[in-house]
């Protein structure tokens, strides 16, 4: 064997060598990492999250009835929510929700003093006592309709978790509100809707379809206590109590409500 030869093998095998060493060096050292141990059944595995509900966030749609402010006495509610994780606390869990309800109202039937009829009695030469009177009417019968909007945009969710096995979550909520408050008066004689309680639109805008009422925008707040109980992974039936006041007399709202909530 020449020289030659001897030294290319050598080369060879050192070549060899380098490659299958860092090959070497990537087998792995250990076992495997174990696989979780929850499993897929049970109240609690809602959760993608631990502890909080898949990831945490429910969208819900209700309805109920409601007593009015201004009053306008007992209505119907409907609207909805939707609540999203914030952290975990003590006990559950901290969501943030908004919210969006309507509720419609119609007051009993009462007497209210038409001003403007009042002040033409007086113009007319009659005395403040015998203007009450006539020659005009003063006194008219109507119904309040109401058309209350009351929005959420920010509100503080506490949901106690501990009661998980038996698919109950209890839960506790405040926050700001915005309400729109739309209203008109309708004589029980079947005249044209009144606005203010004096008098009607002209006929052209009521032909143009033009709505009647007077409205106003308050800001507010509300305070809620429910029960969640779960149907299923990924719905519940949602109980609620809520208070909401804003600014100005005669301006609470209570409603009592049932929602199917969704969660994922």
């Amino acid at each position: 064997m020449t020289a030659r030869s001897v030294l290319c093998r050598a080369v060879a095998a050192a070549l060899l060598a380098g490659v299958a060493r860092p090959a070497a060096g990537q087998e792995p050292q250990g076992p495997p990492p174990p696989s979780s141990t929850r499993s897929g059944s049970g109240p609690e595995l809602h959760e993608l999250l631990p502890d909080i509900g898949r990831i945490g966030a429910q969208v819900a749609v209700f309805g109920g009835p409601s007593w009015n402010p201004y009053g306008a006495g007992r209505g119907l509610e409907a609207g909805g929510y939707i609540n999203l994780p914030l952290r975990r606390a003590p006990g559950g869990k901290l969501s943030y929700e908004i919210f969006l309800g309507l509720s419609l109202a119609r007051s009993e039937s009462f007497t209210v003093t038409d001003t403007l009829a009042y002040q033409l009695n007086l113009a007319s030469g009659r005395t403040p006592s015998e203007a009450q009177v006539g020659p005009f009417p003063t006194q008219r019968t109507v119904r309040t309709r109401l058309r209350l909007l009351h929005v959420s945009p920010f509100a503080l969710k506490y949901t106690v978790m501990r009661l998980d096995h038996a698919r109950l979550r209890p839960y506790l909520s405040a926050g700001a509100d915005v309400l729109v408050a739309i209203t008109r008066q309708d004589p029980v004689d079947g005249s044209a809707p009144l606005i203010g309680g004096l008098v009607a639109q002209a006929p052209e805008l009521s032909a143009r379809g033009t709505p009647t009422g007077q409205g106003n925008i308050d800001l507010g707040g509300h305070a809620a206590v429910g029960l969640e109980i779960r149907l299923s992974a990924g719905q519940s039936l949602n109980l609620e109590y809520r208070f909401t006041t804003s600014e100005g007399e005669n301006s609470r709202l209570h409603t009592v409500s049932a929602a199917i909530g969704f969660h994922w």
